[in-house]
């Protein structure tokens, strides 16, 4: 029997076919996003990576992150490509996974993996994205954020526990396949 490491849904093709199901989920959830301004929007997107994350681990939501990301602004080309929106989409990818993967999903577990990644990835990397993207001043962009933050993180927690039970339960019946 061969060890399951970070990498192992490399080498199993139901593996990479469910992870690109994530990445079609992505881009599609993409083309759903609420917005309010240029540098406010609303969308699902953090399904999909969380997911891959649970299922699969951190590399695995980093790279749906990576190549939903990507796969979503050519479906839905609103604005310039910005490669630091992407490199926070692998952070929330990795931040889900050290949280959930190989855990069991409770609603702790999955409130301090959404403040952390509203904090680290929503407040903190894609203020600074969307500050050299627009030419924002930080006071201007952090209001607005930090009221989405107060919007997104009790949908995240709701979502991903709810959610997150369902994944754990058919993991095992996946496995099996």
């Amino acid at each position: 029997m061969s060890q399951k490491n970070l990498f192992s849904f490399f080498k199993n093709i139901r593996s990479l076919v469910l992870v690109s199901l994530f990445v079609a989920l992505y881009a599609v959830f993409s083309l759903f996003a609420i917005y309010i301004t240029n540098e406010l929007r609303f969308n699902f997107t953090f399904m999909p990576v969380a997911w891959s994350s649970v299922l699969f681990g951190p590399v695995a939501g980093g790279v749906t992150g990576v190549l939903g990301d990507v796969l979503g602004w050519m479906v839905r080309t609103e604005g310039p490509f910005l490669p630091g929106l992407t490199f926070s989409a692998f952070v929330s990818g990795i931040i889900y996974g050290i949280f959930l993967y190989n855990k069991e999903i409770t609603v702790i577990r999955v409130l301090f993996a959404a403040i952390t990644m509203i904090v680290v990835v929503e407040i903190g990397l894609n203020t600074l994205w969307l500050m050299i993207l627009y030419g924002s001043a930080f006071k201007a962009l952090i209001a607005g954020r930090l009221i989405k933050a107060l919007i997104l993180l009790p949908v995240q927690v709701f979502v991903l526990h709810s959610t997150g039970h369902l994944l754990k339960r058919i993991s095992p019946v996946y496995n099996r396949i």
